[in-house]
């Protein structure tokens, strides 16, 4: 059975960078993981991903949400 999303914790160790010097945007990903992130849309923008790539672009939004929330929560 094929994973439904990668789990956003793999990338953890390497694929997240913390910018301390950014009060809005402290969390992010590296610059690789993103343009993964952006190459992933653009192939599911043709419908053109296997179910590997459909899992690792899952994972990669719910670590967006996460990252979003988390940097929101942080600036207020």
């Amino acid at each position: 059975m094929k994973e439904l999303m990668k789990q956003p914790s793999s990338w953890l160790p390497n694929g997240i960078k913390l910018n301390l010097s950014d009060q809005f945007r402290p969390f992010s990903f590296t610059e690789e993981l993103q343009l993964r992130l952006e190459e992933l849309l653009e192939k599911n923008k043709e419908n053109l991903l296997n179910p590997d790539e459909q899992a690792e672009l899952a994972g990669l939004l719910e670590l967006e949400k996460i990252f979003s929330f988390i940097n929101a929560k942080l600036a207020s």
